[in-house]
């Protein structure tokens, strides 16, 4: 069988040493000793964890002697090879037995009732008596207040969307722009997405960095798809078995294809569908396990994988830091936020890309110059008038349509003036 024709999965497994030891090493020199296509992803405590190619027919992918793939390996007799040297092999859970799992999770459930089902009922009558001893008052919502996600936006759009960002999520949010970029800021706990308003805003790339754990990449494409990145994942991966020594290149070739594409971020660009828009290889490399040529560093890794997507240096160094940067929106109530983004019209509404389209240029004109904008509205809503007594009700509709144009346009500029 060649190496194009061959159907197996990648099934995280788990070895557990039983004794609190770190098993990792003889994990390794195990899997070493049959020559398994296998990558090692670290380990905890008494447990590492490790990625096994396995077939549909439970066989797990390895090498002979002479280089050639072999498939007479089963994943019991691996397991078994572990029970041997004192370690536990624990398979992923197969995503066709749902079943199993639930069962299993079942019986558990059931044994810890029966065994500790007392105490459990002991604990639940004293906790109202825990505040007395350190603890916080049920009446107390700061006690166990949500960690805060750090999140940072990176898109074409204006200020606009700040501003409902600020409200929808009711936070602060800093904004600022460099060259055709901007980005949001903010902290929050809340689910969301991304607002655009159009095509020309996108792509939003979203990074996330919580308090713990590692940060995750949200992208939100110009068609209406989404896709997700979590660069370091597969950050400490490292191949069991050295490229070369393995003597057959299409064996070689294999192993190198299977552990670079674990993180699946090829599939997701694909979802994204940007073409040259993004740097593809750059987002393969940023995600791509260090072992094997990736990027470097859990920070650099995410600031890579943002930078493939044409976003400039500076904007990406500010926008990951957590510094002061730009303005600054604070939700301020829905009435106020909609006059606000009214207030701001095509100025901040356009994408940054258009922006220098001749309506943007001449809105950014009028907007410096709030006097000369009010004697347009002015004289529009003197030809407004003027259509309204025709006789034809096409012109006085068109009148009308005018003249309601002109008197908000007035109100916007008035309330200009004034703030100057």
């Amino acid at each position: 069988m060649s190496a194009e024709q061959i159907a197996f999965q990648i099934t995280f497994a788990s070895i557990d040493s039983g004794d609190g030891s770190d098993p990792l090493e003889s994990t390794e020199r195990m899997l070493r000793e049959e020559r398994v296509l296998a990558a090692v992803r670290g380990s905890e405590g008494s447990t590492a964890t490790v990625l096994l190619p396995i077939t549909e027919d439970a066989d797990v992918v390895a090498l002979d002697d002479g280089g050639l793939l072999r498939f007479d390996l089963s994943a019991a007799r691996l397991g078994a090879l572990f029970a041997a040297q004192g370690l536990t092999l624990r398979l992923g859970l197969a995503d066709d037995a749902p079943d199993a799992a639930e069962d299993a999770l079942g019986q558990v459930d059931a044994e810890l009732e029966q065994e500790f089902g007392e105490a459990f009922e002991q604990l639940d009558d004293a906790v109202d008596d825990l505040p007395g001893f350190g603890m916080p008052d049920a009446g107390d919502e700061g006690a166990f207040a949500p960690d805060l996600v750090r999140v940072a936006e990176f898109s074409r759009r204006g200020p606009w969307a700040a501003r409902l960002t600020a409200q929808l999520l009711d936070t602060r949010v800093d904004y600022l722009e460099d060259s055709a970029w901007s980005v949001y800021r903010y902290r929050t706990d809340r689910a969301h997405g991304a607002i655009a308003g159009g095509r020309s805003d996108g792509p939003v790339i979203e990074v996330n960095v919580p308090p713990l754990g590692e940060a995750w990449v949200e992208v939100s494409g110009t068609h209406g798809r989404a896709a997700m990145f979590w660069p370091n994942a597969e950050r400490l991966t490292r191949p069991v078995l050295d490229f070369d020594t393995i003597s057959v290149p299409e064996s070689a070739a294999l192993y190198r294809r299977m552990l670079e594409g674990i993180d699946g971020a090829g599939d997701e660009l694909a979802e994204l569908d940007l073409g040259s828009a993004v740097d593809a290889a750059a987002v393969r490399r940023a995600c791509l396990p260090e072992a094997l040529g990736g990027v470097v560093g859990p920070d650099a890794r995410v600031r890579a994988l943002v930078l493939a997507f044409g976003v400039p240096h500076s904007l990406v160094a500010a926008g990951l830091e957590d510094t002061a940067l730009g303005r600054r929106f604070a939700p301020q109530g829905w009435p106020r936020t909609a006059g606000d983004v009214v207030m701001g019209g095509l100025v901040e509404f356009a994408s940054l890309t258009d922006r220098g389209r001749p309506a943007v240029r001449f809105a950014r004109f009028l907007r410096k110059r709030p006097l000369l904008g009010a004697a347009l509205s002015t004289a529009e809503l003197a030809l407004g008038v003027a259509l309204g007594r025709g006789r034809s009700r096409v012109t006085r509709g068109l009148g009308i349509l005018l003249a309601i144009d002109a008197l908000a346009d007035l109100v916007i500029w008035t309330v200009r003036i004034r703030r100057r």
